[in-house]
């Protein structure tokens, strides 16, 4: 008379726990680099967080640069897992290993990323224009990623058109910002290319190949 009926939960709540791993992260650099943090939103209207600590050493390896680099990767991650869920059709059937998935993708791009950096300035003697080039673009990532945090929290938690909004406003926002910025630093003055070839060939290799890489290491 009675049927067992297989109940699924889909629950949500390791999202939560990632929200408040990035909280603490953002909490320790409030706590320790205050001055430093707040300047960073000066970047929106202004090029002096440049100026204030470009003679910082080390440049790029140090703690706050180090903090800011899981906050974006987690941030990043979260925004292609809400994009893809929200705007495809396809649905994963285990999301918390769905966004692992996309994590480890992230991760591996950007540490692919700084590696072919490193490895492009040496050989083109370009290793102080590529470190300003480096310092100058976790910049701009770091202040990207504080802007969406809020965004993705909100979408996390609503529900309906309201959630397709913020996720879309987001993705949006995020590179709108995230393309004029890169405009920003292929002009900046201190980036000298002797050749545009060079140049082209030098940010080909620097955005496209590891991209390329890491979706043959973790798609196919």
């Amino acid at each position: 008379m009675f049927e067992g009926v297989e109940k699924i939960v889909t629950t949500s709540d390791w999202i939560t726990i990632f929200f408040l791993v990035v909280l603490v992260l953002v909490a320790i650099l409030q706590f320790n680099f205050s001055e430093r943090f707040s300047k960073l939103f000066s970047l929106i209207y202004s090029e002096k967080y440049y100026t204030d600590y470009i003679k910082t050493r080390p440049l790029i390896f140090n703690w706050f640069h180090l903090i800011f680099f899981f906050i974006i990767i987690f941030n990043i991650s979260l925004c292609i897992y809400f994009a893809l869920n929200a705007l495809s059709s396809y649905q994963a059937n285990n999301q918390f290993y769905f966004y692992l998935q996309i994590l480890g993708v992230t991760l591996g791009y950007f540490i692919l990323r700084y590696i072919t950096g490193f490895i492009l300035g040496y050989i083109f003697e370009l290793e102080e224009s590529q470190s300003y080039f480096t310092f100058l673009k976790m910049s701009n990532l770091s202040l990207i990623s504080v802007l969406i945090f809020p965004l993705l929290v909100l979408a996390n938690y609503s529900i309906g058109f309201f959630h397709k909004f913020l996720i879309t406003f987001a993705v949006i926002a995020s590179f709108s910002i995230a393309l004029f910025r890169y405009f920003v630093l292929i002009k900046n003055e201190k980036l000298d290319f002797n050749n545009l070839f060079y140049l082209f060939l030098y940010l080909c290799a620097l955005e496209l190949a590891p991209i390329i890489v890491v979706y043959k290491l973790f798609v196919d």
